[in-house]
């Protein structure tokens, strides 16, 4: 009779990337699986998708898919070209959770729930003897071949190790101890600051489908198109979120802000289109003919910003007032000056990826020492591409560990 001796894995962080991770390790009856995390597992799921879990994007070309991580690109390469969407359906729909497509290709539950999700997941930890130890993880050692984890409590011996703990710190800080260096960690996903704050009584007003080009010291950095949301101290939304990841890591002040030039409308002949509409209503104020193209609200700000009055009539509009109109619509700009502190959605760097084998998430540094999540330096857009991260290099990790 044969007996193989059991492989005790320690996992740090019950979150997506964790749980994902001890699910697939699990599926060798010799593993035995310890995942140590001081809060409730996945109870950083349940505010994804404004509580309903926006569990992947309707990108199906790994390739493509990849395109959609500021940091990360290269190395999710060969991670999505092993997991990528359509086996993250697959999973879900295995363990009970059935999904849908919105239009803007993001994929939720059909239960709208990510209370629904994180239940089935659990379930699925119980149904693979997975023990969760409630303990907050204060050190770790290698010794010798084991990895000794210290909490509060008690201590624990593992042969293997992964560190899950997500973008806040923590893990960082084990991982630099262990020899591993940490690329410096900034806020992404971040609402943003700005210096023009006139229009703060706009808060609340969103744009839809808006392009802007994001420029720094003269030098354009990037060009991004999304909904802005009016914030009481700046801007907000999709599209503010996608340009605080693309300048994660320029350090913008009031004295050198990040410029952003919107465009606030796609027609083709601007130009042509206003003094079609001015010739036809000459008796009309001129703030109810740039309402046609932008919310009334903005068209009134544009307009005193530019110290031209609301109410004058359209016909007696000067030829340079409605040079500096058509120039504010085709290139309307704000000046950023922070990030709103606190509220990122995720974390831009992390554990060097050059330190990190991609086809298996285990340590060029130490061996038997494996990472997967947001602890490493990969971040992605919203839209459920930082869940899917999680998903993909969390079986990698996993089926590792087989």
């Amino acid at each position: 009779m044969s007996y193989e001796k059991k492989i005790k894995i320690g996992i740090i962080g019950g979150g997506p990337a964790g749980i994902f991770c001890a699910l697939f390790a699990s599926e060798k009856e010799d593993n035995e699986i310890y995942i140590f995390d001081k809060q409730d597992i996945l109870k950083t799921l349940l505010p994804t998708g404004g509580g309903r879990c926006n569990l992947a994007y309707g990108e199906f070309d790994f390739k493509e898919l990849a395109k959609n991580y500021p940091r990360g690109e290269k190395f999710l390469l060969s991670v999505f070209s092993k997991f990528s969407t359509t086996d993250t359906f697959a999973f879900f729909e295995q363990i009970g959770v059935k999904t849908y497509m919105q239009e803007d290709f993001r994929f939720f539950p059909e239960a709208n729930s990510s209370s629904f999700v994180r239940k089935k997941l659990i379930d699925k930890t119980r149904k693979n003897n997975i023990k969760n130890i409630k303990e907050k993880v204060i050190d770790i050692k290698k010794e010798n071949d084991k990895f000794l984890v210290r909490t509060e409590k008690n201590h624990f011996v593992v042969d293997k190790l992964v560190i899950a703990t997500g973008g806040r710190g923590q893990g960082q800080k084990f991982a630099k101890k262990l020899g591993h260096n940490i690329v410096p960690l900034r806020p992404a996903l971040c609402s943003l600051l700005t210096k023009e704050t006139d229009f703060f009584d706009l808060s609340g007003l969103t744009l839809k489908n808006v392009c802007t080009s994001v420029f720094y010291n003269n030098k354009k950095i990037t060009t991004q198109t999304g909904d802005i949301l009016f914030t009481h101290f700046g801007i907000s939304g999709p599209l503010s979120y996608k340009i605080s990841s693309y300048c994660a890591y320029i350090n913008f002040t009031p004295e050198i802000p990040l410029n952003i030039k919107i465009k606030l409308t796609e027609h083709d002949n601007l130009e042509k289109s206003l003094t079609e509409l001015i010739n036809k209503n000459p008796q009309k104020n001129i703030i109810n003919v740039i309402d046609t193209y932008i919310p009334h609200r903005l068209a009134e700000k544009i307009l005193i910003k530019n110290k031209i009055q609301p109410e004058i009539k359209s016909g007696q509009l000067k030829k340079e007032d409605r040079i500096k109109i058509i120039k504010n619509l085709t290139e309307f700009s704000l000046n950023v000056i922070g990030v709103k502190g606190g509220e990122e959605i995720v974390t831009a760097g992390g554990i060097d990826l050059n330190e990190v084998n991609p086809k298996t998430m285990e340590s060029k540094v130490i061996k038997n020492l494996y990472f997967c999540g947001e602890v490493l330096d990969i971040d992605g857009l919203t839209g459920g591409f930082n869940l899917q991260n999680c998903w993909s290099t969390g079986y990698i990790c996993g089926t590792s560990l087989i």
